[in-house]
């Protein structure tokens, strides 16, 4: 009686071309999530950037009013008056608010998608695990009844 081969058993499975398609969908989506989450890091590197800008931009606004010799180097430096330096220098915030807005958003959205991915894979091993077992059973079926029908051919003999 020959022993049990669990390495003949363990390649008997992986020949299975519905294991095989699912496995590689699963390493696929693992490699889809690493990247999204790449994407996600970027985009809050992003916003903290902004958030720095922003911090910047409000420290500016709250200055005093500017005196009209500071008002003159201003206007021959930008040519913008003061007032017009002001207004301009405010709605900077608003731009950066938007684009940080923007990035939440985005971080939003590869959240969503890596979620989705999650349960995919999550699906994906069910599947795989009561695939594998079904196979394997299969397998040890088959090999039983071999070992059986090798003992009735030696004692026939």
């Amino acid at each position: 009686m020959a022993d049990f081969d669990y390495k003949k058993m363990s390649d008997y499975v992986s020949a299975d071309p519905e294991v095989s398609k699912l496995r590689e969908k699963r390493t696929s989506s693992y490699k889809k999530i690493d990247s999204l989450k790449e994407s996600a890091r970027k985009n809050i590197e992003k916003m903290h950037g902004l958030y720095l800008a922003k911090t910047a931009v409000m420290q500016k606004v709250r200055y005093e009013p500017a005196e009209e010799s500071a008002d003159a180097v201003l206007e021959e430096t930008t040519g913008q008056c003061s007032e017009c330096w002001d207004s301009d220098w405010c709605n900077s915030l608003d731009v950066i608010f938007d684009g940080q807005l923007s990035c939440s958003i985005a971080i939003a959205n590869l959240g969503k998608q890596i979620y989705k991915l999650s349960e995919d894979i999550q699906l994906i091993n069910g599947c795989l695990g009561t695939l594998e077992d079904e196979l394997q059973k299969q397998f040890r079926e088959q090999f039983y009844k071999d070992q059986q029908k090798q003992t009735t051919k030696e004692v026939e003999q």
